[in-house]
């Protein structure tokens, strides 16, 4: 018999354009494993292929969550799910542990960034200590990060879980600068691509785009800018696109678009850069990594632990326009016999965070712990 397993998200939606989409490919897969109790915060039902075996999507308005979500979670541990697993939502982490702590159980609370470095109004402050102390286990996605949280937040060491992020690379398994593909995304095929993937705001760099764009394409005519995400920024960043038109020449912004066609976006590009000031394990160098994309990126967060040898000279101190213009330059200006060769690598590190090997050592994690 298969344990048993309550997983909860704070969100569905089908084909969507964050991170959740690769959760979504973890679900199915350890569904191969678990008997699993699908909890949803917002959003709606999910297909019943990611293989879940029951399912609760919260349908009540904000000020009856709480209680409604309190129910559901008390109506799976009724069924017989013990260990509950909560993907970045502090309140059904605090509902969990509540449950369990009443009606015995383990929760399990993933969270992965630098909330340390921003500040925070006082009640969510103490809020999210409360969480931190109450939750069984934290899981976050990778050593260095599980240090910084257990002395930001006085938690034990060992109440912390390591479970990388992960990457189905059968979905990033595209050929390089296929044309057909560009062409569909009206990428320009006769220059070089520099991507940008992410939420537009200061916290993930978008401050830093344009005046890195501005730089690079003084130096290299060529090179074309191409900003993937939402958020914020998304307003200013259009009305400087508006109001200089110059800057069409050389950028382009798409907004949001579904996960499942970043892999076509990384298919067309030549390089990448992501500027943030804050991360925790990005999904977008995991994905950069697994198409073969050289990177240029911000050294925070998890950032190193996942950057191969060959690209810790690309690691860049955040806000630092002059050195992402030079890397930037120096990756593109790279013949095609170097570009292979930092494509293998990066293909290869990848390949430790393939979705199987994480979700073997996911199963581990929840059936091992004690």
């Amino acid at each position: 018999m298969m344990p048993k397993l309550c997983f909860i998200l704070p969100r569905y939606v089908s084909n969507d354009t964050t991170h959740f989409s690769h959760v979504h490919d973890l679900l199915t897969e350890i569904s191969k494993s678990f008997n699993l109790f699908l909890i949803i915060e917002n959003g709606s039902k999910p297909p019943q292929s990611l293989g879940y075996s029951m399912v609760y999507v919260s349908r009540m308005p904000s000020l009856l969550k709480f209680v409604e979500l309190k129910m559901a979670i008390i109506y799976a541990r009724i069924l017989g799910y013990s260990d509950f697993y909560v993907h970045y939502s502090f309140r059904s982490a605090f509902l969990g542990s509540l449950v369990t702590r009443s009606f015995g159980g383990r929760t399990f609370y993933w969270n992965c960034g630098e909330p340390w470095k921003y500040k925070r109004n006082f009640l969510r402050e103490r809020f999210e200590r409360l969480v931190y102390k109450i939750i069984d286990f934290q899981v976050t996605g990778a050593p260095s990060l599980a240090d910084q949280y257990s002395k930001y937040y006085g938690t034990s060491r060992g109440r912390i879980k390591i479970m990388p992020n992960w990457i189905d690379l059968k979905r990033f398994n595209l050929p390089k600068n296929d044309t057909a593909i560009c062409e569909a995304l009206k990428i320009p095929t006769g220059r070089k691509i520099a991507l940008f993937i992410h939420h537009l705001s200061k916290r993930k760099g978008s401050d830093m785009i344009l005046p890195v764009a501005r730089k690079v394409t003084e130096l290299y005519p060529e090179v074309y800018f191409i900003v993937v995400g939402d958020g914020p920024d998304y307003a200013r960043l259009l009305g400087a696109l508006k109001n200089d038109t110059s800057l069409s020449r050389f950028m382009r912004l798409e907004g949001e678009v579904p996960n499942s066609l970043i892999p076509k976006y990384l298919s067309c590009a030549d390089v990448f850069f992501m500027p943030s000031e804050e991360e925790g394990f990005p999904r977008v160098l995991l994905e950069s990594m697994a198409m073969g994309v050289p990177f240029v990126a911000s050294d925070v967060g998890a950032v190193r632990d996942i950057t191969p040898v060959l690209m810790s000279q690309y690691l860049i101190h955040t806000g630092d326009v002059r050195s992402f213009t030079e890397k930037l330059c120096e990756l593109i200006a790279k013949n095609s016999d170097e570009r292979k060769i930092i494509s293998s690598g990066l293909k290869k590190e990848a390949a430790k965070y393939d979705l199987v090997i994480v979700a073997k050592r996911f199963r581990e994690m929840i059936t091992k712990t004690s």
